[in-house]
């Protein structure tokens, strides 16, 4: 088993990432929650068009060229909190990016909705 290297900006996004999406505290966070409920059905949409045509692989690959959009809008969002700075978010954006892949693939499998 290998140990995971995490930053503490890593952890502290991953912290906020579901409270954003849930807490109704504040419209910054009702609009993060929307705009990332906003990127992940773009997600959804296109991979679901895409792998119809091609192999899931591709079709992950062209989701997330497609959805470019609402994922910065998503993310600029985020970085607007006073508990992240534009840095961390460029910093966790390929790892996010990643799982949002491996949701996709998951998905398409039928073993975890993202």
């Amino acid at each position: 088993m290998t140990k995971l290297s995490r930053s503490p900006a890593a952890l502290l996004l991953a912290a906020i990432l579901p409270l954003c999406c849930t807490a109704p505290a504040s419209a910054l966070n009702s609009d993060v929650g929307a705009l990332h409920a906003s990127w992940r059905g773009c997600l959804h949409r296109n991979f679901d068009l895409q792998a119809l045509v091609t192999s899931r692989t591709l079709a992950v690959e062209s989701a997330v060229k497609s959805c470019r959009a609402s994922e910065a809008a998503y993310l600029a969002a985020l970085s607007t909190s006073p508990l992240v700075d534009d840095e961390d978010v460029s910093r966790v954006r390929p790892a996010l990016i990643q799982r949002a892949k491996g949701w996709l693939l998951q998905k398409a499998s039928g073993t975890r909705p993202l």
